[in-house]
This record gives structure tokens, sequence and C-alpha cells, in this order.
């Protein structure tokens, strides 16, 4: 095993970093351990080492007044509850891993110098938590590591300008993409089934999964095996990879798992059968938080639709009622089988700060195995396969005119059922 690569000790405490202990692929799982050690006389309080409190990590590249790759902990903007620290008493140590996969994903090969540094956390309630002393940054010593190429693309004739030309294609939406991958025969699959990992990244970086898996949708079947096969190349992306299986099945037609069955068979009776509504309720909840304000959309068996919302910072809210014609209803039905709602599921840990998280219940009948209740970070909706029923759901939350309320004597139209009673 490697020598953990410690730094200077500031205010009792140093940090390590144990460099892997061979060369790395780049796009796989490429993980450091951290660790941390109490030299003080008394016990502290850390961030970032409690593996049940969701944490990010911040990579910034090597710059002329630092020439490593600076990584620390991207939570320092906000308070964090009791629960996020460790304590570790004197003498003490403690360690986590830090998934720098997608970094270096990026980055490519190469000889890399890595230090992490931790920065100051805000705690909330009563909690001392540790800081570096001021003016100085507590951090590990400079790591090296060495990445190497994913030698499988470059046997497919894929070099480094290569991959970065079908990076630049993926990232525009290149119209000519899947004419490209194809040209590298099964190369250009790989390459695809590799990039589904950026799935799990924030931000406008998960564009290139995302479009990856709408390569891969185009292709045959054989490009199903491609993805089954890099689940165990690529663990790291493990959730990515899974959820694109799915989906890439669904798409070529292949019947759902069994736990989905039920459900996959009520919606299709709902959809072709008007009359099997009687129990069928769908709520959106568009956003729903002081920043972001309110906005939750309700649909039910006989059309009836229900849009309530609060504006930022508002005391009080508005509601609305309307019906929603036999067509328009259709599409709704429709829209959750194309988006294949029972296949949705959340992938990244975290969210962008201040990024909503969407939710979407569906209930087919009464019963567990007919309602599906999902919440997926915003950047998972409008760019995932559901993001076509995000925007229809958000247009139907936001078409009801103010005055739909219709007086509770007033009938609902002539072409609906009336309300289930």
């Amino acid at each position: 095993m490697t020598e953990v690569r410690w730094g200077e000790a500031w205010a009792g405490v140093r940090f390590g970093l144990r460099p892997p202990s061979r060369e790395l692929e780049a796009g796989g799982s490429i993980s450091l351990e951290l660790f941390a050690e109490n030299r003080s006389a008394a016990p502290i309080s850390l961030f970032g080492f409690q593996p049940a409190y969701p944490r990010s990590l911040r990579v910034s590249p090597p710059k002329a007044h630092r020439p490593w790759i600076r990584v620390s902990f991207g939570d320092t903007n906000v308070l964090h509850p009791p629960e996020a620290f460790v304590r570790l008493l004197p003498g003490a140590v403690v360690s986590i891993g830090l998934d720098l996969s997608f970094a270096f994903d990026r980055r490519g090969a190469g000889a890399w110098d890595v230090a992490f540094a931790y920065d100051p956390v805000r705690a909330s309630g009563r909690l001392d938590a540790w800081q570096p002393p001021e003016g100085r940054e507590a951090s590990t010593a400079i790591t090296p590591i060495i990445i190497t190429v994913a030698q499988s693309l470059r046997d497919a004739g894929i070099d480094e300008h290569a991959e970065a030309a079908l990076d630049a294609a993926l990232l525009r939406g290149d119209g000519e993409l899947l004419d490209r991958l194809r040209a590298y025969g099964e190369g250009g699959v790989a390459f695809a089934a590799r990039r589904l990992a950026r799935i799990l990244s924030p931000g406008a970086e998960s564009t290139i999964g995302w479009r990856a898996l709408d390569a891969l949708s185009l292709g045959g079947p054989a490009v199903i095996e491609v993805v089954h096969a890099h689940r165990a190349l690529l663990p790291h992306a493990e959730p990515a990879l899974a959820f694109a299986e799915t989906w890439l099945r669904h798409r070529h037609g292949q019947p759902p798992p069994l736990e989905h069955l039920p459900f996959v068979t009520l919606l299709e009776r709902v959809i072709e059968q008007p009359d099997q509504r009687g129990n069928f309720m769908l709520a959106w909840t568009a956003v729903d938080s002081a920043v972001h304000g309110t906005r939750r959309l309700q649909v039910f068996g006989n059309g009836e639709r229900i849009v309530s919302g609060r504006l930022p910072g508002a005391s009080q809210g508005h509601t609305r009622r309307s019906y929603l014609p036999l067509a328009q209803m259709q599409v709704l039905v429709e829209a959750l089988r194309d988006a294949a709602v029972w296949t949705l599921r959340p992938l990244r840990e975290i969210g962008m700060p201040d990024e909503p998280r969407p939710g979407l219940e569906v209930q087919l009948a009464l019963g567990e195995p007919f309602s599906r209740n999902v919440a997926l970070w915003n950047g998972e909706w409008r760019l995932g396969p559901a993001a076509s029923l995000a925007e229809l759901l958000d247009r139907l939350s936001e078409s009801a005119p103010p005055d739909s309320m219709p007086p509770p004597s007033m009938p609902p139209p002539s072409t609906m059922p009336p309300p289930a009673r």
C-alpha cells in the first residue's frame, strides 16, 4: 500500500492523501483516499468526512502561481447541520474517498500533481467547527498521479484529437454526430457509452452525457450489451449506466422489468380506454422553495385541472381550476408512456446551488403497484428522456387563466364525463 502524503499541521490538525498504487485510465474510476489526523489535545469537528452526509468537490486546474490541481470541499457558502461533521478525538485519524473520476475524464491522460485543501466551512447551531488559522491553508502534500488513455478507444482508432472533436460534437448537438460515431464502428459505441458517466456531473457538463444517451438510443440493440459491459469497467458511473441500460431496453421494445409490469400494463389500459381513468391522478410540483416560490399542478381522470402557486417572497398563494378536453388528456397520458415514467429516478446525489427539484406523482389506480412518486434535479428533467414530459407539465401548470375557476354549480364542459362522486 502506498504511503500517505501528509501536509503541514495547523492548529493541531494535518491532512494527507494516499495516491493510487497504479496507473489509472481516463474515463475510469479515479479515487484518492483523504486522511485527517487530530494532533491537538482537544476534540475537533471536521466537515466532509461523514459518509452519510452529501458534499460536493471543487476541482481547480493548475495556475501560474499554483502549478498543481487543487481539490477542496465545495460547500463553503451554506450553513451545515451538526450531522455533517465528524468528531475527531485527540490522536485519532479519519479517512474518506475523493471521487475525482469526472474531473480527470475531462482533463485526459498525463502526469498530474494533486493536493487537497480544507477550506473553512460554517456550521449551524452552536457547533464549533474546526477552522485553519487565519491566513494559513491547511492542505495535503502535493501528490502525483498518472492517468493513461482509454486503450479501448485508441485500439478503435479514436486518438486524443478525435476524442476532443467528438466531445465538441456532443456538446453542440451536431447533426452529423451519429455518422461520425458509426465511422468508428464498435469504438464509436464504446466512446458514447463512456461519456454516459458525465450524466452525473452538475451543470452544463452533464449535457455531453445526455446527448451520448440520445446517440446510443438511435443505434441497434447491440448498444445495450456495450453499455452493460461498461458498468463493470466504470463502477463510479453505475447509476448513470444502469439507468441508460434500462432506458435503452425500453426504446428497443423490450418488456419492462417484472416489478414495473403491473404499472405499465395499467398505463396502456388508461391510454386506450378513457373510461378506466376514474382513479387517475397526476401531481407536478415544478418549484417549492422560498427562493423560487411554489407552482403545483394536479390533474384528475375526469380532466379537472387545479393549478396552485405562490410568488417568491409572497405570504399568500393562488389556486385556479379548469378542465382539460379529452384530446389534452390523451396527450398527457401518452406523454407518461413516452417518457417511460416508471424508469425515472434521480441520478445525481446533489444539485447545483439553488437548483429546483421538481417532483412528479402518478396514480393510475388504488394501490402501491399502480403509483409512482419521483423527484429529479431540474437539470435531469430538462436534459434527460423526460424533457418533453416536463415541458408539457410546465405548460399545463402555467396556462390556466386567472378567471378559470368556475362557480361551484357550473358543470364541466359537455365533452367531459362528470367528476367522480
